[in-house]
């Protein structure tokens, strides 16, 4: 990704005599504590502040701002579905006309216009979770995010040992319920998770079919072709809204079917639904369907506990949070940048308690 300084004079109050990369080191000084006056202040846009993954982004977030000494004002749409409310948020932070701004795209389309008029502008964009795909060159400066497809993956090996002993005596099926078919975040883990699952498959010798979403049916690597044949279907469901209801909704025709040995939830939101439908059908669970979540939260948590899930993956979003705004820090201080892979770890009922994992999840 390219990175550039920030050019032009940033705003009045913080720019006086300053250039972002030209002035003297006394000048970036200058920027980072004394008058409260001169603080940077920077606009951050969300995805949203519907699940507690977002409001552990903005914790970290914070943390690392008062540590910087420099103000954020965090804003995200009520649901993942209200691209138009995000597009009106990012155009509000563009003429705010912060030293950077950070960004985690629904459609990253659908602000080409916002994101052209922050280029227009100098702004530096930072993203972070799934960032801003397909954003121009030279628009965003570095991301701070998981690895999604990797994490896809580590949710299908963590999976693959629970399952392993129930394939092989007739046709059986993995759901995958992913709360949409556009977000980076979503379809790079829901795809990792395919792929890896596909790869695991056929190594043992197993046919695989992918059916349901097209998207997901479409991009889908290695899989076999017909459904008759297969070994093992693996049904991809998203549902109409990116809600828990909704996950929910398409989980349970999943749960219900006869050949169903597993199931994955690719995010808090689509995870909380298979639990949800889980408490009528009473299907997940040891020597039942394998369950397996993504990220945390206390519904989450609780599950795992109890060995509902089988084991979930988590991201560091405290993490994602605190590089975030110390790249947008960096970039407005005209220093170079690069994206930050900030990881994502398996766990279940014997390792939840852990320091090392506890240290990543949220309520």
């Amino acid at each position: 990704m390219k990175k550039r300084l920030l050019a032009g004079v940033l705003t009045a109050v913080m720019a006086v005599g300053m250039l972002a990369g030209c002035g003297s080191s006394d000048d970036k000084n200058s920027k980072k504590g004394g008058d409260s006056s001169e603080k940077l202040s920077f606009e951050i846009v969300s995805k949203g502040f519907q699940s507690t993954y977002w409001q552990a982004v903005y914790k970290g977030a914070k943390a690392k701002a008062d540590e910087l000494g420099v103000e954020i004002n965090m804003v995200g749409p009520n649901t993942e579905s209200d691209v138009a409310d995000q597009v009106q948020m990012l155009n509000s932070a563009i003429n705010a006309n912060p030293p950077a701004i950070g960004f985690a795209s629904l459609d990253t389309e659908a602000c080409m216009d916002a994101i052209q008029s922050a280029m227009d502008s100098n702004i530096p964009i930072i993203g972070f979770d799934s960032g801003v795909p397909d954003a121009p060159e030279g628009a965003v400066y570095a991301n701070a995010s998981t690895d999604n497809y990797k994490a896809g993956q580590v949710a299908a090996e963590g999976m693959y040992k629970g399952i392993k002993d129930k394939i092989g005596n007739g046709q059986v099926r993995i759901g995958e319920v992913n709360q949409d078919a556009t977000s980076e975040s979503i379809t790079q883990r829901g795809l990792g998770f395919i792929d890896k699952m596909i790869e695991l498959l056929k190594a043992d010798g197993f046919k695989v079919c992918v059916t349901g979403n097209d998207y997901y049916v479409g991009k889908a690597k290695g899989a076999d072709g017909k459904e008759a044949d297969a070994d093992v279907i693996i049904e991809v469901a998203v549902p109409a809204e990116t809600t828990t209801s909704s996950c929910q909704q398409v989980a349970e025709p999943v749960l219900q079917k006869a050949d169903t040995i597993a199931v994955f939830g690719s995010n808090q939101v689509s995870a909380e639904g298979i639990v949800n439908a889980n408490d009528t059908l009473k299907v997940c669970g040891p020597d039942k369907i394998v369950a397996v979540g993504f990220d945390s939260g206390s519904v989450l948590k609780a599950a795992v506990k109890d060995k509902t899930l089988y084991g979930a993956v988590t991201q560091a979003p405290v993490s994602i949070g605190e590089h975030m705004v110390q790249l947008l820090y960096d970039a407005a201080n005209g220093k170079d940048v690069k994206d930050v892979d900030t990881g994502c770890q398996w766990y279940n009922s014997e390792n939840i308690d852990s320091e090392e994992i506890a240290q990543n999840l949220y309520d």
